[in-house]
């Protein structure tokens, strides 16, 4: 694979302090634990787990909006991780971020056209009257043709302003869009709808793109490969055919489980996982997953199992990746 985007052992940790200013509990979180994949040309790239996994943490360290602790980011060979600031700003023309929610990323002072042209200001691109007309055929390319450049943000619905939120993000001919959660707040119906333009987009102009969800099956309809977070390691990854064919980690297995199934005639049982993820299980020598995990046996309690090799493209953290869950 022709990689764009090489991450190699990402760490981000934070330093998190409780109890008396006088004699303070000092702990260290590990927010994203050693996280290595690439993503190649043309290609999307599914980032999921449950909250608080680290793949919102791990989006921003792609871009630089976070430092990461330790690690390499290679963009087409250019090291980012460590990167002076003032040496960033070719490289971020090159990779923009979808946040999550559209209304708190748009200025509500700014008209929709003044947004999608922000971009081109910070950059000193384009004259005035040439930031207008560009920025009219962006929103145009994103559904919102007519008088939408003379709007504000709080005259649209939450799926319109997602809508100018991508268009702002094309406005720099990214290679790389990173969309950090951009359907979470929307509509079924209008997720759909946004879910289609970003794949559209990207065929269009030949994007790489690593979309982060929850949503397993969200990523399902967009996602060439999926990564599988949980507690800032990855536990799985794989082509998405073949992560939804045979999922191999126990933790997999249980997010796909959780998918509501679209026929509400069928009934199935729902095999959920016992307990809530926690910081603390991943500080110890052991499987993060462990309190949780069903199939836990020998070794599981005194190692950290390895991203291994299970077939073409397709690995997985666990030492016991073909037993049956029993939950």
């Amino acid at each position: 694979m022709n990689a764009v985007l090489s991450v190699r052992e990402l760490k981000k940790y934070f330093i998190s302090r409780s109890g008396p200013f006088w004699k303070p509990k000092i702990r260290t979180v590990k927010a994203v634990d050693g996280v290595s994949f690439d993503l190649g040309e043309n290609e999307t790239l599914g980032l999921v787990g449950e909250s608080g996994c680290g793949k919102s943490t791990t989006g921003s360290l792609l871009v630089r909006l976070l430092d990461p602790t330790s690690g390499s980011i290679l963009y087409r060979g250019t090291e980012l991780a460590g990167m002076p600031e003032n040496e960033l700003a070719p490289i971020r023309k090159k990779m923009q971020m979808i946040f999550q929610d559209p209304y708190a990323s748009l200025d509500p002072m700014m008209t929709l056209g003044a947004v999608v042209a922000e971009p081109w200001d910070i950059h000193g691109l384009y004259g005035t009257k040439e930031r207008r007309v560009e920025a009219e055929k962006l929103l145009a390319l994103v559904g919102l043709e007519g008088d939408y450049a003379k709007r504000y943000p709080h005259e649209l619905s939450g799926g319109q302003r997602q809508r100018v939120a991508i268009a702002r993000s094309l406005a720099l001919d990214p290679e790389i869009l990173i969309a950090d959660e951009p359907t979470s707040a929307l509509d079924v119906s209008v997720k759909a709808q946004i879910i289609n333009l970003l794949r559209d987009i990207r065929d269009r102009r030949g994007l790489s793109m690593i979309f982060v969800s929850h949503d397993l099956g969200v990523v399902r309809h967009v996602s060439d490969r999926i990564v599988v977070m949980y507690l800032g390691r990855v536990m799985e990854e794989g082509l998405s055919k073949d992560i939804f064919a045979r999922p191999r980690h126990p933790y997999t297995r249980a997010l796909l489980d959780a998918i509501p199934l679209p026929d509400p005639s069928r009934i199935r049982e729902r095999k959920r996982i016992r307990g809530e993820a926690s910081l603390k299980d991943a500080l110890a020598d052991a499987c993060p997953f462990l309190p949780r995990c069903p199939n836990k046996g020998a070794g599981c309690d005194s190692q950290r199992p390895p991203l291994a090799e299970l077939g073409p493209g397709h690995r997985c953290a666990c030492l016991y990746p073909d037993t049956k869950e029993a939950f």
